[in-house]
């Protein structure tokens, strides 16, 4: 059968007010292409423009606040994701109490050690005289030395690099004396990210892909003498396994590009600013060996499943239907991940889809939530906020459990639980939906409201620990 990449979540304007999402969800309300793409397709570049750098540090802002909860050993960090904890730096992170012990120990023994650089300007590009005609297309001037001309000052310097089994974060600071040339508000606006980038190992010269998914110019870092260029990468999409020893050399070209002609693509650049620097691989690897368990599904489930036109409630059985669980354990986070390893004759790819669809709790977001609790332990509150990484497959399920390596040794007397729930769609714009429910949906941008059913129970499990 046909896979389809499309997710229920992209049809739901109205934004949750869950705490677990909010990053995603406020991103959705201020840059919902950008928020459906990072859905549709888990495997496809993302370039978030600034209004999504905003949304994302406020969210981020809201989630990485750590307190902790009296009479358990669980440390509540309220943290979403390595992307989200890196948009604020070390110093921002010490002084507000947001700096997580694991992951700043993983941060500092990547020990990043810049390299080389330089930088083409627009005349010294092969396309000069296209891109300057764009420009002019645009309404802006032509380029000239005198209004561009300080770009070639810029000094750029590795400042920190996290790495786990499944993201790689840097962050490039720009040094320059036209730092807040790199803001929105000046008569110069220019934005940056990381274009084709490649990795050696240690002397070895073969060259690695290295797809930045997610980055830009973080907001949070403009100031008068410069501002950090952020990048992202999902090593999912890597051709081939990421080094865990030796020394990676990194070298990435910097688009710079005027943000009044266009920031999204290469239509507006400036200038190509190449760099190099190299962090340590072991930096990256787990805290221990994955857990692999069967999870075996009985009796059946209303689940909503995307037709091709519409969705529908459909009551479908269980019995055969088997689920790969797999913990990892890691700096960032134990991430706990879920996909169907068997199921029986008659079962289709759009019951996967629809039973592994994240849904996180959220009122305004049928499918699937893992709900994580101290073991025996039936009050709402001691309910962990989970995280989710930047991008899922259609076919997964992935959430973080805020848990770290040095917390591990203090919960094992007392042990985590996981509930997996399943919500099939309650309501439809405000019209009750039932077991066989179903809605055709017309062709262009609607906006529907859309609220989850009653909690349905697949499975309680015991969250292993190392």
């Amino acid at each position: 059968m046909e896979q389809n990449n499309y997710r229920i979540s992209d049809a739901v304007p109205e934004m949750p007010a869950s705490f677990d999402r909010r990053v995603e969800d406020t991103l959705k309300a201020v840059c919902p292409k950008a928020a459906s793409e990072r859905r549709v397709d888990a495997h496809r570049p993302i370039r978030l423009n600034k209004k999504a750098w905003i949304a994302i540090a406020v969210a981020a802002t809201l989630l990485i606040t750590s307190t902790a909860v009296a009479a358990t050993a669980i440390i509540r960090h309220n943290y979403h994701s390595p992307n989200s904890y890196m948009i604020h730096d070390r110093d921002a992170r010490e002084q507000t109490q947001q700096a997580i012990p694991d992951i700043e120990n993983a941060i500092a023994s990547a020990k990043p050690e810049t390299g080389s650089y330089s930088i083409q300007m627009l005349p010294e590009l092969e396309n000069y005289d296209e891109l300057d005609g764009l420009r002019e297309a645009h309404g802006q001037p032509a380029y000239t030395e005198e209004d561009w001309g300080w770009m070639r000052s810029i000094r750029p310097e590795i400042e920190e690099v996290l790495a786990d089994s499944s993201t790689i974060i840097f962050n490039i600071r720009l040094h320059t004396d036209h730092g807040m040339c790199f803001g929105w508000s000046g008569e110069q606006s220019i934005e940056g990210f990381c274009e084709d980038s490649y990795y050696t190992v240690g002397d070895d010269p073969t060259q690695h892909d290295l797809p930045v998914g997610e980055g830009g110019i973080n907001p949070n870092s403009v100031t008068a003498d410069g501002a950090t260029v952020y990048a992202g990468i999902d090593i999912d999409d890597l051709n081939e396994p990421f080094p865990t020893e030796g020394t990676i050399h990194v070298t990435t070209h910097i688009h710079l590009r005027d943000n009044r002609v266009e920031s999204m693509n290469d239509v507006g650049l400036l200038a190509v600013l190449t760099y190099s620097f190299s962090f340590d691989a072991s930096a990256g690897a787990d805290a221990a060996e994955p857990i692999v368990t069967e999870r075996p599904l009985s009796g059946s489930v209303v689940l909503t499943v995307y037709t091709g036109h519409g969705y529908e409630n459909k009551q479908v059985s269980l019995d055969g239907v088997v689920l790969l669980e797999t913990v990892s354990y890691r700096s960032t986070g134990i991430y706990v991940t879920y996909s169907v390893k068997s199921a029986p004759d008659g079962w289709k790819d759009a019951y996967t889809q629809a039973l592994l669809e994240p849904a996180f709790g959220d009122e305004a977001r049928a499918g699937l939530d893992l709900v994580c609790v101290p073991k025996g332990s039936t009050n709402e509150d001691d309910r962990l906020q989970l995280g989710s990484p930047a991008s899922i497959p259609w076919n997964e399920f992935i959430c973080i459990v805020p848990v770290f390596p040095s917390e591990y040794e203090a919960l094992k007397a007392q042990g985590l639980e996981l509930q997996l729930v399943y919500r099939a769609i309650g309501s439809f714009d405000g019209e009750p939906a039932g077991t066989d429910w179903k809605v055709e949906l017309p062709a262009g941008v609607g906006e529907y409201h859309i609220r989850a059913g009653e909690a349905q129970t697949l499975g309680v499990f015991e969250l292993p620990l190392p």
